[in-house]
């Protein structure tokens, strides 16, 4: 092939790169509509992220604070709060996946199930305590609600909901001991807060387990990760333990998710640009060695062929299975290039060498990316052989003289 024509190729494979990134445009802009505007539908059923925080137990005292009034500097009286630290906090939370579709896309939705025991000393049992504790969410539900104080169940449960405290009588030992159980659900993220906000909180006797019938959870970032570790068939029990601990850390867990259609067709699409790089790099090389290069209009058509694989796959995903529209897709590329091969080009490059490098660099590289995390593995490798090969072949090609001769007027068909 000579330089002009190589030249053309290069032109016709940047065309078809800027065609693939308005490709990629498009569909990241669809399902970012699609998703930001499910994902508030599916929030208003099972709530949003679902926080946990661990109970507060004060007393009041009386403080005066300076502040100006008609320009005149006065001391006013407030009540101010006196924290306890918790002496014992026992706490388990059993998640279970419970993924919701929304349109075409999945979301992960969970159910939890909540109990925690927790132990305060009142410093002066004749003064008046409070328990502060919260139900986070508003959107969650939460059912089959327990709270005791004390070994006394209480029957109103409004201030968990409103976010108001309650006052407590300290037993005969100047203890405070509350238990609290409840049901809920959640989206994407599990939290559990120690400290509010930046806040540096002291850890005695802390035991928190999670247990899931998932295995393909996250920690999110700048939290403590677990102590210990255990396979439980499904799942994982997943346990902290700390003592006389002080530290500023939460606690969490991130929901793992099926594969949604617009996160990996995007993927996909932005990369498909090296798939063609490698076929038509082979092509090229393979039909130069036959003796039967191809014309820069018929890699334009075949350039064609890699970018339907794409579009079909982009759009016929909104409608269909994932894994059934990327087989449609495959199977409808394969039989345009095979098609149109046959027209001019030898049988053994049209049926077998064409389908069969297509198939390993769209196809196969394509499918990859339903491997999250190691596809950089399976693409380099495949690289790198692809090197391997494409030396041997061409080692002992005479460039020179194989670009100065003349191109042949027409392709051979046998």
């Amino acid at each position: 092939m000579t330089p002009k024509r190589l030249i053309a190729v290069g032109l016709i494979f940047l065309g078809t790169l800027v065609g693939w990134m308005i490709l990629g445009a498009a569909t990241t802009a669809r399902t970012d509509s699609s998703y930001h505007t499910l994902k508030g539908e599916v929030a208003s059923l099972y709530g949003g992220d679902l926080i946990f925080r661990t109970p507060l137990c004060y007393r009041k005292v009386e403080a005066l604070e300076k502040v100006w009034e008609n320009g005149v500097e006065v001391e006013k009286a407030y009540l101010e709060p006196v924290f306890r630290e918790v002496l014992e906090s026992d706490v388990s939370i059993d998640v279970s996946l419970d993924r919701r579709k929304r349109g075409n896309l999945w979301f992960p939705t969970f159910k939890a199930r909540f109990r925690g025991e927790y132990l305060f000393q009142a410093d002066d049992p004749e003064e008046a305590w409070y328990l502060y504790s919260v139900l986070e969410s508003t959107d969650s539900i939460y059912s089959n609600i327990v709270l005791s104080v004390n070994g006394v169940n209480m029957e109103d449960l409004r201030p968990l909901v409103r976010r108001q405290e309650f006052p407590v009588t300290p037993d005969g030992e100047g203890y405070v001991r509350l238990e609290l159980s409840y049901e809920s659900t959640g989206l994407e993220n599990l939290y559990y807060y120690i400290s509010e906000g930046d806040e540096i909180a002291q850890l005695n006797n802390f035991h928190l387990a999670i247990r899931t019938d998932f295995k393909d959870f996250d920690f999110p970032p700048s939290m403590m990760s677990p102590d210990g570790k255990r396979e439980t068939g499904e799942g994982y029990e997943l346990v902290w333990n700390l003592d006389k601990a002080v530290t500023g850390k939460d606690l969490g867990l991130i929901i793992p998710n099926r594969l949604n259609p617009g996160e990996i067709v995007t993927r996909v699409t932005f990369f498909a640009p090296v798939p063609l790089l490698f076929f038509f790099t082979v092509l090229l090389i393979v039909t130069t060695i036959m003796k039967c290069p191809f014309h820069p209009m018929h890699y334009f058509f075949l350039a064609a062929t890699f970018f339907s694989f794409h579009l079909m796959y982009s759009y016929f995903s909104d409608h269909m299975n994932l894994y059934l529209t990327f087989g449609i897709a495959s199977v409808v590329s394969l039989i345009l290039t095979v098609t149109y091969l046959r027209l001019f080009a030898p049988p053994r490059i049209a049926y077998l060498v064409a389908p069969a490098i297509q198939l390993v660099y769209l196809v196969f590289f394509s499918w990859s990316f339903f491997f999250d995390g190691i596809t950089g593995v399976i693409l380099t490798v495949c690289s790198v052989l692809t090197l391997f090969l494409l030396m041997q072949l061409t080692g002992r090609i005479d460039w020179d003289r194989l670009t100065s001769e003349r191109e042949p007027s027409h392709l051979p068909m046998e």
